[in-house]
C-alpha cells in the first residue's frame, strides 16, 4: 500500500516562439509559391528581406544567419538542411 501522497511533477512544454512561426509560413509560402521558392533557393536574403504576400519574416539574428547560408536546389533539401541547423542549435528557436 502506498503511503506517500502523490505530487504533481513538473512537466516541460515546447514554447512556440516567433522564430518557429515565422519559418512555418516561409516554408508555406515558398510550397505554394513556385517564384517565391525560387528566390528563396537562390537568393534566400533578398527572399527573406522581400517578404511574401505583403508580410515580412520577422526573425533573430541568429535564425536568419542560418537560413541564409543554407544552399539547397529543392525545397525539401532546404527543409532538410534547416532541420539539421536548427537540431544542432537547439536554443535557436
Amino acid at each position: 500500500m502506498f503511503t506517500k501522497p502523490l505530487t504533481r511533477q513538473p512537466v516541460a512544454t515546447l514554447e512556440t516562439s516567433k522564430d518557429t512561426d515565422s519559418i512555418t509560413r516561409l516554408l508555406v509560402a515558398a510550397a505554394i509559391n513556385p517564384r517565391f521558392c525560387v528566390a528563396l533557393l537562390t537568393d534566400p536574403q533578398h527572399a527573406l528581406q522581400a517578404g511574401f504576400g505583403g508580410e515580412g519574416f520577422p526573425l533573430s539574428q541568429t535564425i536568419l544567419d542560418s537560413l541564409v547560408s543554407i544552399r539547397a536546389s529543392t525545397l525539401p533539401e532546404f527543409a532538410f538542411k534547416l532541420n539539421e541547423v536548427l537540431s544542432s542549435n537547439p536554443r535557436a528557436t
